[in-house]
């Protein structure tokens, strides 16, 4: 595990919007499914509002899922908390109609008892 200054992993993200080669695009993947978790919220609006700034991201955004997933999962005004019926809470997001809490995983609508936004 290596520790990153925020703004340097800022710039590095910037540098693996989608379409990039594979070994950038897995990075970018973990940017949703794994270092998302690790930011407080304020540092995922900055990130979400960082890129939002770019003009490859406004390009990306309109072609590539990749960028599309995390557009929604970074967006602070897309958060909710969904209870479910098996496995309790889940702080997720909204994508193409489903909650989504991770890149690969949304909750099924039977199994939600309850949802809330954030």
């Amino acid at each position: 595990m290596f520790k990153i200054d925020f703004f340097e992993l800022c710039f590095l993200s910037e540098a693996c919007i989608p379409e990039r080669p594979i070994a950038r695009a897995m990075f970018w993947h973990s940017l949703t499914d794994k270092y998302w978790e690790q930011m407080t919220p304020q540092q995922r609006g900055q990130m979400f509002d960082w890129m939002n700034k770019t003009d490859v991201y406004q390009e990306s955004l309109k072609k590539h899922e990749d960028t599309q997933v995390f557009h929604a999962r970074f967006d602070p005004d897309n958060q909710y908390f969904v209870n479910t019926f098996h496995n309790g809470d889940h702080h997720a997001f909204m994508y193409k109609g489903k909650h989504y809490i991770g890149r690969n995983t949304w909750i099924p609508k039977e199994f939600i008892k309850s949802k809330n936004k954030i």
